[in-house]
């Protein structure tokens, strides 16, 4: 099962995508969002949000300097300021 991941900027709309996990930067740390979990909304900031495959492994990244997320019925809505994607090769931090 996977779960949709849609970003948006002020300016456009960035993508759509699907992922078995989705990793957001919070207040508390990452959150890793799964398919089926309970609805959600939260503050994001500044950070990385990383997309895994079935094995655990990541295949896209950006970086974020803050925004807002929403889940809801398999689909992570995120709205941010910016976004910048990064080389995953060049990298292994979140």
């Amino acid at each position: 099962m996977s779960i949709k991941l849609e970003i948006y900027t002020p300016e456009k709309n960035i993508g759509k995508y699907t992922a078995d996990k989705v990793i957001v930067p919070v207040a508390e740390g990452n959150l890793t969002i799964i398919c089926e979990r309970a609805p959600r909304s939260a503050l994001l900031t500044k950070g990385c949000i990383v997309l895994l495959n079935e094995h655990n492994q990541s295949f896209k990244k950006w970086h974020i300097t803050g925004g807002i997320m929403e889940v809801a019925s398999d689909i992570c809505k995120v709205a941010v300021e910016e976004i910048t994607e990064s080389d995953i090769s060049a990298s292994s931090d979140l």
